[in-house]
């Protein structure tokens, strides 16, 4: 069997859309989904850091996962945490 770099692996597809679909379901915003050979990275919008890690600890637990990146940007804690020192 000849190896073709532009077929993508089923599972990998299966897991797209099962970490899209949780996504979602958590409130992220924006968001983009690649996997490679179990590899996901995920992109996107959360309002917390608590999100953020949830996100990750969700991918882990999927089956066929081999490999987490998580690029997902916070941004309420940042914007609250910097108008909270203005108020000092």
């Amino acid at each position: 069997m000849v190896y073709n770099p532009y077929e993508s692996n089923p599972r990998d597809v299966e897991l797209e859309h099962e970490v899209s679909q949780h996504l979602h379901n958590l409130g992220v915003e924006r968001y983009h989904v690649s996997v490679h050979d179990g590899h996901v990275t995920v992109s996107g919008y959360a309002d917390d850091f608590g999100t953020k890690r949830e996100v990750t600890d969700m991918i882990r637990g999927l089956g066929g996962v081999r490999e987490v990146t998580n690029h997902i940007r916070v941004t309420s804690d940042y914007y609250q945490g910097f108008d909270n020192r203005q108020n000092i």
